[in-house]
């Protein structure tokens, strides 16, 4: 009998009737425990924590996949099992327990070589990087997942399952990447894949997030309906996670309609799922919400209460940026009351953490970034130690000219990772991206007036791209601010010549060497009142004097965010009027005979004319 409920149990979950389902197998367990049979409550403890992950109810997820762990299931069993756990780790906010669990499981399933549960950890952990807002990770997570389905020549309904839930993930990544067209195609092929293969529960989470796509794009109709659709798709699989998620995505429409009083319902609701399922995350975002609506209603009593209540669970759980967000209505809704010491409490509070949070993502991107350098270089010298061995014991001659080779394609592949990077920085102040390769060409051609080699003036080219790199870790509030920087904030902004330094430094080619100074004394100045170093005179170096003209002159001829563009001929009266205090002179003098001549900016030349006369003089 009990074997006979537990089989009923899978087949009412496999046509997701799972109310019917979690009543079968708790009486299988019961029947099993009588009994003393060990492997069938391993079994059947693990359906029921299967089954209420997929419903969202966390803390009885939890609790039977760690009873199934204490019997000492077989190894499969509790590898699905971990899968659980750190699908609960995530849920409940412990992003680093859960991501230790899925680099545990994907050193397993690869040294077992199963395909399978390779890219169902790697579908698992991308979502988890997307959440963790470390997108290069998720997408390569993604990817690989995604290439070891096509791979498979097994066609069975887990991958088919596992491919559904890579395009949901996908969708997900490249909404919180701000790219709502592209996910909103991701989410809509995982609807109709759900569809045609019939799986309910897909089916729901891709309406939820179409509908929250629709929403960020101002389809509020499109929006509602969907979620609409979710509500009830999810109460009929009786999925709670869905149900709260469907419910607090309506609150949002209807206040975006100014019907407060139905939002309240709607997330009172969702409040009460949430508490009821033990979904922390879920009832953080309810409380936001709900503390928005309690504001847009002028009831400032509820609305404290709402946001304090956020706020400590926003803490205790360590979600940072939710904690700004409800301490930047708190400190206005006590100012409003007149309770003046409080609402200072909490603004300096929010100051506090807003400053320690965009540190330590300029930390961290620095670091990320600084860290692939290192990668690529220890890869590129490997590479060339493995080829001298070669040259050692083979014909030298043969094998040098192979290195040569090489060396001559690391360095091109080297070229275009900095170019790349040198383009991604600027594109957060210039949509064209264009201020670099100007910049680049225009210091090339002062360089070559200068009497440089021609060497040295392709290098120029292409390094002088590099010399804001160290902008990608400026804050945008800085970095795109209309008009003046605080005292603090130009300190702030004065910091992207270091970290610039910080991200070139170490480079055993001649280009990164280059590019490396560039970066950090293009601000430097001839009297030295300049940053970050307060160097003067020759002390700068040349190719950071000329890059400092070329940079002004290029930011003074167009238009940004805090000024409008100046004519030429007022640029160039400003240089001519700098030589000798922010300049070189003899820097500005070969700079104005470029730009009142014929130069090669006004005569098209671009950066793949540099990389190719690059790639002949190497």
């Amino acid at each position: 009998m009990a074997d006979a409920e537990l089989q009923l149990g899978r087949l009412e979950a496999a046509r997701e009737a799972y109310a019917a389902a979690r009543e079968r197998y708790l009486s299988a367990l019961n029947l099993y425990e009588k009994l003393q049979a060990e492997d069938g409550r391993v079994e059947t403890h693990y359906s029921l924590a299967s089954l209420f992950t997929y419903l969202g109810e966390w803390p009885s997820s939890y609790f039977h996949a760690q009873s199934a762990l204490d019997l000492s299931p077989k190894k499969d069993v509790e590898i699905e099992l971990r899968h659980l756990l750190a699908a609960f780790y995530h849920a409940t906010g412990d992003s680093r327990r859960s991501l230790r669990e899925l680099e545990n499981l994907l050193q397993f399933h690869t040294e077992g070589q199963s395909s399978y549960g390779q890219a169902k950890t790697l579908g698992n952990m991308g979502d988890l990087f997307t959440k963790m807002g470390d997108y290069p990770r998720a997408v390569e997570c993604l990817t690989k997942a995604y290439s070891l389905i096509a791979k498979s020549e097994q066609e069975d309904g887990r991958l088919l399952r596992i491919q559904s839930h890579l395009l949901l993930n996908m969708g997900n990544l490249y909404q919180d990447m701000r790219d709502l067209e592209k996910s909103h195609q991701y989410f809509s092929e995982a609807l109709a894949s759900a569809r045609e293969h019939l799986n309910q529960n897909v089916e729901s989470i891709a309406l939820l997030n179409i509908a929250s796509v629709e929403y960020e794009l101002g389809r509020l109709e499109a929006a509602h309906d969907h979620y609409s659709e979710a509500l009830d798709l999810s109460r009929e699989l009786h999925n709670r996670y869905g149900e709260l998620s469907a419910l607090d995505g309506l609150a949002r429409v209807l206040m975006a309609w100014d019907r407060m009083d139905d939002a309240l319902h709607a997330l009172w609701a969702a409040e009460q799922i949430a508490i009821e399922t033990g979904d922390i995350e879920g009832r953080l975002d309810v409380l936001l919400h709900l503390g928005e609506t309690h504001l847009r209603r002028q009831t400032a009593p509820e609305a404290i209460a709402t946001l304090e209540q956020a706020l400590q669970l926003a803490d205790e759980i360590g979600r940072p940026k939710s904690a700004c967000d409800a301490l930047r209505s708190l400190y206005r809704l006590y100012a409003d009351r007149g309770e003046l010491e409080t609402a200072f409490q909490r603004l300096e509070t929010l100051y506090e953490r807003e400053r320690a949070l965009l540190n330590a993502e300029v930390d961290e991107r620095v670091e990320s970034m600084t860290a692939r350098f290192e990668v690529e270089r220890a890869q590129h010298q490997a590479e060339l130690n493995r080829l001298r061995m070669v040259a050692a014991e083979e014909a030298r001659a043969t094998a040098e000219a192979e290195v040569r080779e090489r060396t001559l394609s690391l360095e091109l592949a080297q070229i275009e990772v900095v170019t790349r990077l040198a383009v991604a920085a600027e594109y957060r102040d210039d949509t064209t991206g264009d201020h670099t390769r100007r910049v680049g060409q225009l210091s090339a051609a002062i360089g070559e007036r200068l009497g440089m080699p021609a060497e040295e003036v392709e290098l120029l080219r292409i390094a002088a791209r590099l010399h804001d790199v160290g902008k990608i870790g400026i804050p945008d509030s800085i970095l795109l601010k209309e008009g003046p920087l605080s005292p603090e904030e130009y300190c702030q902004m004065q910091r992207h010549t270091v970290i610039g330094a910080r991200i070139l430094a170490g480079g055993q080619s001649h280009l990164l060497q280059m590019a490396e100074a560039i970066a950090q004394h293009h601000h430097e100045h001839w009297n030295g009142e300049g940053y970050p170093s307060g160097l003067s005179g020759k002390e700068i170096p040349l190719v950071a004097r000329i890059v400092a003209v070329a940079d002004v002159y290029d930011a003074l001829t167009h238009r940004r965010s805090y000024k409008a563009a100046w004519t030429k001929e007022a640029a160039l009266a400003e240089l001519e009027a700098q030589a000798g205090r922010q300049f070189d002179p003899a820097v500005v003098r070969e700079a104005l005979a470029v730009l009142k001549g014929s130069s090669p900016l006004e005569a098209g030349g671009s950066l793949d004319e540099g990389v190719l006369m690059f790639h002949a003089w190497a």
